[in-house]
């Protein structure tokens, strides 16, 4: 061998041994190493299909392909934005796909190194290449992360929405054609739910034309009666013996019922109320929604405020522990509310009776309905989520829930409402059998499109 041939070998030996060579057997990449690394930061995969068309096929597809199908489908369904974000199967998507987005790039990052494993500095280009796709892919992660919890809360807070009807009367409307969910409100604080259920509206849905009439229920009613071979029908067999509002602290304070109501998963106290006002109203009741009217303050800001209209002026119960100072009164007209202010005004006692309480409470969730935008709720969605799991409890699914605001946002919509207060019924002395036909002849008239006679 020459001199000069000699040095030559000496010399590519000192190039591999830096690494400025490849390893003999091992093909020459094309490309810049920095600009493929480039390249896949934006499109993973892209890079990696010259070498091969299965790997980088796959990395494309998970890291562009689906994202981009996950925006398609969100944006087709952007009417009903509020339902998907609270999907737990479209939340568990994202969860995926946020992970998906991050991973697929570092592996396509991981392929580049490894094809260039014998280049020069390759180690500090992948370094740099891996701390950039982590950098840029933290909103996905974050989102990850988000709608982990959301999706933990979205099934603490809401059923599967296919199970059993709480209580199914003998006779009555034809309970194919309407679904009757009963709304439930307290005013105890968030992650309290020994409450008494100061609210309680029947939502009788005719789901064929959307016709809907509200049937508010006295929180005084006296002598509830409970279905026959119920453990509150024992204990209480000429019906019971206090407010109906305290049904529910009743069951709260007893393991025993807890238990038996609770059986199939669902809020026991919820579930013995539902049972009870079904069968003393003779009415099929297939689902419940329960509401912490208090935790509702921190929700009412995420989505930023309500705007209500009052007919007069409604004087205002001191702030709650921790709010903002309030103004004595407000109204006449239109008034603009945070959330303070707003369950103030649901709360008040001294602008006029019970029976406007309940309607002014009626009043606050349609205008959850009606006013919040997909928009809104999306930019609080984190803050929501978080309260919504302290102050909500349902049998419905969350895209069920999203239909019942609707309902009640829509006023055209809601045919009839009509609450169960003198002169119709007497609370403190009802006769049941005129509150079952009063009850028959709303939701008969929902059925029909024709006037009960009974309502507004």
């Amino acid at each position: 061998m020459s001199k000069q041939s000699e040095a030559n070998a000496l010399r590519r030996l000192d190039q591999l041994g830096r690494g400025a060579l490849p390893a003999p057997g091992v093909d020459q990449p094309t490309g810049s190493v920095i600009g493929q690394m480039a390249i896949s930061i934006v499109l993973p995969g892209a890079a990696a299909l010259r070498r091969s068309i299965m790997i980088g096929g796959v990395l494309l597809i998970v890291g562009v392909v689906l994202p981009i199908v996950v925006a398609v489908r969100t944006y087709t369904q952007r009417g009903n934005l509020i339902g998907i974000a609270l999907d737990p199967t479209f939340l568990s998507y994202i969860v995926g796909l946020g992970l998906a987005v991050v991973v697929a790039r570092l592996a396509a990052i991981a392929e580049i190194a490894n094809a260039f494993r014998a280049s020069k500095g390759i180690g500090l280009r992948t370094t740099v290449a891996t701390l950039l796709v982590l950098v840029l892919g933290s909103p996905a992660l974050w989102a990850a992360y988000q709608a982990n919890q959301a999706r933990a809360v979205v099934s603490n807070v809401f059923a599967s929405g296919d199970g059993e009807s709480l209580f199914v009367p003998t006779s009555g409307v034809d309970a194919d054609s309407v679904k009757t969910i009963l709304l439930l409100g307290g005013d105890a604080g968030p992650g309290r739910w020994g409450l008494r259920t100061d609210t309680m509206i029947l939502v009788t849905v005719h789901e064929v034309s959307g016709r809907t009439a509200l049937i508010s229920i006295p929180r005084n009613l006296t002598r509830v009666q409970f279905p026959p071979g119920s453990p509150l029908a024992a204990a209480f067999p000429n019906g019971f013996d206090d407010l109906t509002n305290a049904i529910f602290p009743y069951v709260s304070t007893r393991p025993d019922l807890m238990e038996y109501y609770g059986a199939n998963g669902l809020q026991a106290e919820a579930v013995a109320l539902s049972q009870a006002l079904g069968y003393s109203l003779d009415v099929e009741i297939d689902d419940y929604a329960l509401v912490n009217m208090q935790g509702f303050t921190e929700v009412i800001d995420a989505v930023g405020g309500l705007t209500l209209e009052l007919g007069g002026r409604v004087p205002l119960p001191p702030s709650l522990p921790g709010e903002r100072p309030l103004p004595a009164e407000i109204g006449p007209g239109f008034v603009e509310m945070d959330g303070a202010m707003a369950i103030a005004y649901v709360r008040s006692r001294s602008a006029d009776s019970d029976y406007q309480r309940m309607g002014r409470q009626r009043q606050l969730l349609a205008a959850l309905g009606s006013q919040v935008t997909a928009a809104e709720a999306l930019s609080g969605f984190v803050k929501v989520t978080g309260v919504l799991d302290d102050s909500m409890r349902t049998s419905l699914s969350s895209n069920e829930f999203n239909d019942l605001l609707d309902r009640l946002g829509d006023n055209s919509s809601i045919q009839e409402s009509v609450g169960l207060v003198p002169p119709l019924v007497e609370p403190g002395s009802p006769d049941y059998a005129v509150i079952k036909q009063i009850v028959d002849a709303v939701q008969a008239a929902v059925v029909a499109g024709t006037p009960s006679g009974y309502g507004g």
